[in-house]
């Protein structure tokens, strides 16, 4: 049945732009692959290419609803209607462009030969994260400070505060008697240890450009108005639980390397290899 096609220039963009690798995608259970669901001057486009394209679609965005199914299926039917234009008009005899589908088919094969030859060989165990981390925590610590405060809510009673503790008074005695921040006013201002990224940024950046025992002037965030105390810095290395995941991916990319590099090597030995570098010249 021939229908009029609707807007679908975007999905068809998209059909364009995607990777080449597609996968599975849903479909009806038990569907004939081989089942022609559109034909353009005969050239038949099959459930399966459908499939093929959906999955695509689909790794690039969120998953797409049946109701959708129509609209890409038309777009399919227009990125057929323009190859096929382009055919006609000889662009695929073009030498250029002949070279630049010659590369594509080159680089789809052998990103499928990875995925499908190297990929799978590679492993990664718990104990080899475990093992990354403790080997190489020094690259997963951070920079730690211990500080005190003590918040207010105007910048006047801050400036007032701030010329006690220049007088001497005690800060931890002036941290139970006037802070806001009810989590350490009754330890004194003691906020304990802490890294970078926990804080507001004008905190932080005071916190650890303090010495140990110096006195911040006043401080404004949007809880307030702080003086801080500078205390010990440090360091310490993220718990494993927040980085293992990234030391899981960075040790598969590394395998994955390693099996490619002894793969191509063993491929190279195997294959009979002509190189004349002085006709590049």
């Amino acid at each position: 049945m021939r229908r009029m096609l609707g807007g679908s220039a975007a999905i068809l963009l998209l059909l364009w732009t995607g990777a080449g690798y597609a996968g599975e995608a849903p479909g009806a259970e038990g569907a004939d692959p081989g089942r022609v669901v559109a034909k353009v001057n005969g050239v038949d486009i099959t459930y399966a290419q459908f499939t093929a394209h959906l999955a695509r679609l689909e790794r690039d965005q969120r998953s797409i609803p049946p109701e959708r199914y129509g609209e890409i299926l038309h777009a399919m039917v227009q990125q057929e209607i323009l190859t096929q234009r382009a055919v006609a008009d000889g662009l695929e005899k073009d030498p250029v462009i002949a070279s630049r589908i010659q590369q594509m088919r080159r680089n789809i094969l052998i990103e499928e030969l990875i995925k499908q030859r190297i990929v799978p060989q590679i492993t990664v165990t718990e104990e080899d994260v475990r093992k990354a981390y403790e080997d190489n925590k020094r690259l997963f610590s951070v920079d730690t400070v211990a500080v005190r405060h003590i918040l207010v809510k105007t910048q006047a009673e801050a400036e007032a505060l701030l010329k006690e503790l220049q007088a001497g008074k005690d800060f931890a005695e002036l941290a139970r008697a006037y802070s806001e921040d009810a989590g350490s006013k009754d330890k004194g201002g003691d906020l304990g240890v802490i890294s970078r990224g926990q804080t507001e940024a004008e905190f932080e950046e005071e916190a650890f450009q303090l010495k140990d025992g110096e006195i911040s002037p006043v401080v404004k965030t949007q809880f307030g108005y702080h003086i801080l105390r500078g205390g010990a810095h440090g360091s310490a290395a993220k718990p494993f639980a927040d980085v293992k995941e990234e030391i899981r991916q960075a040790l598969v990319q590394i395998r994955q390397r390693e099996a490619f590099q002894q793969y191509l090597q063993e491929a190279e030995k195997q294959a009979t290899i002509e190189i004349h570098e002085e006709r590049l010249r």
